[in-house]
C-alpha cells in the first residue's frame, strides 16, 4: 500500500478511491515477523483497515479501523482533528472516550433512543 492514494486510482469498483487491507493480508504479514504475542495475533487478524482519500482542504487521508464490531475513523483536517465512531453494528448504546488523559466522558450512540 502506498502513503500516497490518488483518487483516480480505483481497484476496487467502489469508486471512492477506497483501499484495504483484510485479516488475511494481515495475518501474513505478522506470518513474516515470526513469534508475536497471541493477544495481538487475535486482534490484528480480526481487524480490517480501509483508507480513503481525503477531501479537499484535509491535511490526511481518511483512515477507518473496524475492530470489535465498532469503526474507528481519523483524519486530519485543515482546522482540527476528526474522529468518527460508528456503533451501528453493535449493541452499545454508550461510548466513554478519554481524550489526552483528562478523563473519560460517556456519550450516548443513539440520542434519541428511549431510555438513554
Amino acid at each position: 500500500m502506498t502513503t500516497s492514494i490518488d483518487p483516480a486510482e480505483n481497484t476496487d469498483g467502489i469508486g471512492d478511491g477506497q483501499r484495504t487491507v483484510s485479516a488475511e493480508q494481515i495475518a501474513g504479514a505478522l506470518a513474516l515477523l515470526g513469534a508475536v504475542d497471541p493477544v495481538c495475533v487475535e486482534v490484528l487478524t480480526r481487524l480490517h483497515l480501509r483508507v480513503y482519500p481525503g477531501e479537499p482542504g484535509d491535511r490526511t487521508a481518511y483512515v477507518v479501523l473496524d475492530v470489535h464490531g465498532v469503526s474507528i475513523g481519523v483524519k486530519r483536517r485543515a482546522a482540527c482533528l476528526y474522529l468518527h465512531a460508528d456503533t451501528t453494528e453493535t449493541d452499545d448504546r454508550l461510548i466513554a472516550f478519554e481524550i489526552n488523559g483528562y478523563g473519560e466522558t460517556d456519550h450516548p450512540t443513539n440520542p434519541s433512543h428511549p431510555g438513554l
